[in-house]
C-alpha cells in the first residue's frame, strides 16, 4: 500500500521516509536559518561554528532532537548542491555545485592536493568568462558544455548559497524531500498502472481493476487459501476452482459475453493467455469501439460487472444472479451509459487552479519611441536540458537592422537559454552605446523571472542578477 501507484502500490506514503523528510527540513533550517533564535542555539552548542552541510554532524552526547536531525543529513547531502554567485565560496572541485557529485568523481585524471582547495572564481576571469583551456585538460567534453552555461562574476558581493536541487525554485520542501528518500525503483508494468488509475471508469472500477492485476481479488480460492472458505470451487458451475480468470473470463456467464465481443481471429490469445498477460494486454489496447469508448475502459467495466454479479449470487443466491444473456445486455447498457455520462461537459464551479482558456493571437513587430532601440531575443534548446543556442537583433524607431548576435551556451535548459539570450542582447546593446532598451521575448517564464523579487536561492540566480 505504501508503493507509489506507478509502481502497482496503493499510493500511501511511507511514515519512515515522511519522518525523514521532516526531520531534513529542522536540517535545512538549521542550516540556512542562521538568525533564528533555535537554530543559533542549537548552532552554538553543537554546530562548533562549522558552515553549510558540515554543521549536521554527530556529536557524543548530543540531545535527542539534534541526534534525530542528524539521521537525514545524508538525504541533506543528496539534495544539496552550491548555487554560484561570485564563486568565491564553493570548492570547484570538491563541492557539489555543477553535477550531482563533485568534480572530482567526473576528472579525466587525478585531480592534486592543491587542486581541491581551488575556487569556483579561481576558474573565471574578471568578466566572467571560463578558463576552458585550463579545465579542458581535466574535463570531458559533456561536462565542460554544462560549466559554460553557467555564469560566475567574480566582482558581485553576493556570496555563493546552498540550495535544494529537488525543487525547481531551489527551496527546500517536504514533498520533493520525501521523493528524494524513497529508494530508485523501476517496474516493467510501469506504463500499465499508469493507464489503469487514469481510466475514464468510475474510481471503484479502477481499484477493482488493479486488485484483479495483482491477484488480490476475493475469489473462493484465495478465501480458502485463508481458511474463509469452505470450498475453492466456483459456485456458479461447480466445476472448476474459482480462479480470477476463471470468474472473470472462463466461467459460463462470462465467457457467453466475451465471445459476442472478442473477434474469431483474437479468440486464441484471449482465452488462452495467463492472469497477467490477459490483464496487460486488455488494459494497453489502445482500439477505439464504434460506441466511440476505449476498448481497455469496456473491459474494466466489463470486469466489474461481471464480478457484482458473481457477488450478488454468492450473497443473496443464485436465482437473484443474472442469466448469461441477461448479464451481457446489462453490461452493454450500463457501459454505453457510464461512457456518456463521462464524455458530458464538466461544470467548473470557479475552482482554484482551473486552466484558463488558451487564446491565440496574432502579434507584428512595433517600432519603438523615438530615441529607443529594439531589441527582440530568442533561446532554444535541443532537449530540456540540452545543447542551446541563442540569438538576437537590435533595431532603431525606423525597423532598421542596426547589429545582432547569435551564441552557443553549452547544455541548458530552454529557460535558462530565454534568459541567455537576454543577457547577450543587453550586453551587445550596452557594448554598443545604447541605453533606451526595449527587449521582447517569447519566453513568458524568463520575462517573469527577471520582473519578479530577485531570490539568491533560485538556480538562476546569478545569471538574473
Amino acid at each position: 500500500m505504501a508503493e507509489p501507484r506507478a509502481q502497482g502500490g496503493g499510493g500511501l506514503r511511507s511514515v519512515r521516509h515522511a519522518n525523514l523528510a521532516m526531520l531534513a527540513k529542522g536540517g535545512w533550517r538549521i542550516i540556512k536559518e542562521k538568525d533564528c533564535l533555535w537554530t543559533q542555539v542549537m548552532r552554538s552548542k553543537y554546530g562548533k561554528q562549522r558552515e553549510g552541510l558540515e554543521v549536521l554532524r554527530p556529536v557524543k552526547g548530543g540531545s535527542f532532537t539534534w541526534n534525530s536531525l542528524n539521521k537525514a543529513s545524508n538525504l541533506l547531502r543528496k539534495g544539496c548542491a552550491w548555487n554560484i554567485h561570485n564563486g568565491k565560496g564553493a570548492k570547484l572541485w570538491r563541492d557539489v555545485w555543477l553535477l550531482q557529485v563533485p568534480l572530482t568523481e567526473v576528472a579525466l585524471q587525478p585531480v592534486t592536493e592543491e587542486m581541491l582547495n581551488e575556487h569556483v572564481a579561481d576558474y573565471v576571469d574578471e568578466e566572467g568568462s571560463w578558463d576552458i583551456d585550463r579545465l579542458e585538460v581535466w574535463l570531458p567534453p559533456e561536462v565542460l558544455q554544462k560549466i559554460t552555461a553557467n555564469l560566475v562574476d567574480p566582482l558581485s558581493l553576493e556570496e555563493d548559497t546552498i540550495l535544494w536541487t529537488a525543487s525547481s525554485n531551489g527551496h527546500f520542501s517536504t514533498s520533493s524531500a520525501y521523493s528524494l528518500a524513497l529508494p530508485p525503483r523501476h517496474d516493467p508494468n510501469e506504463k500499465m498502472w499508469r493507464t489503469i488509475w487514469k481510466l475514464p471508469v468510475a474510481e471503484r472500477v479502477r481499484c477493482f481493476v488493479w486488485l484483479m492485476s495483482l491477484g488480490r481479488i476475493a475469489t473462493n480460492v484465495l478465501c480458502y487459501s485463508r481458511k474463509c472458505a469452505e470450498s475453492p470451487m466456483c459456485l456458479r458451475c461447480g466445476n472448476d476452482e474459482e480462479t480470477i480468470l476463471h470468474l472473470l473470463r472462463d466461467c459460463y456467464p462470462a465467457h457467453f459475453f466475451w465471445l459476442r465481443w472478442i473477434p474469431q481471429a483474437e479468440h486464441q490469445s484471449f482465452f488462452s493467455s495467463s492472469r497477467e498477460d490477459w490483464v496487460r494486454d486488455n488494459i494497453l489496447k489502445e482500439d477505439v469501439m464504434e460506441s466511440g469508448m476505449n476498448w481497455n475502459s469496456f473491459f474494466s467495466t466489463a470486469v466489474w460487472c461481471i464480478w457484482k454479479n458473481r457477488c450478488t449470487g454468492c450473497f443473496q443466491g443464485l436465482q437473484k444472479a443474472l442469466s448469461a444473456p441477461s448479464l451481457a445486455f446489462s453490461i452493454q447498457q450500463k457501459t454505453i451509459l457510464w461512457h456518456k455520462a463521462w464524455q458530458a461537459p464538466t461544470v467548473n464551479f470557479g475552482r482554484q487552479g482551473s486552466r484558463p482558456e488558451r487564446i491565440e493571437t496574432q502579434i507584428h513587430w512595433r517600432a519603438p519611441r523615438n530615441g529607443w532601440v529594439k531589441l527582440n531575443v530568442d533561446g532554444a534548446s535541443a532537449g530540456n536540458p540540452g545543447i542551446a543556442g541563442v540569438g538576437g537583433s537590435i533595431r532603431d524607431e525606423h525597423g532598421k537592422w542596426i547589429r545582432g548576435f547569435v551564441a552557443k551556451v553549452g547544455e541548458a535548459s530552454a529557460t535558462l537559454a530565454e534568459l541567455w539570450a537576454i543577457y547577450y542582447g543587453l550586453h551587445l546593446a550596452r557594448k554598443a552605446g545604447h541605453s533606451c532598451v526595449l527587449v521582447e521575448s517569447d519566453s513568458q517564464l524568463a520575462i517573469a523571472l527577471i520582473k519578479s523579487r530577485h531570490d539568491p536561492v533560485h538556480p538562476y540566480a546569478a545569471l538574473l542578477a
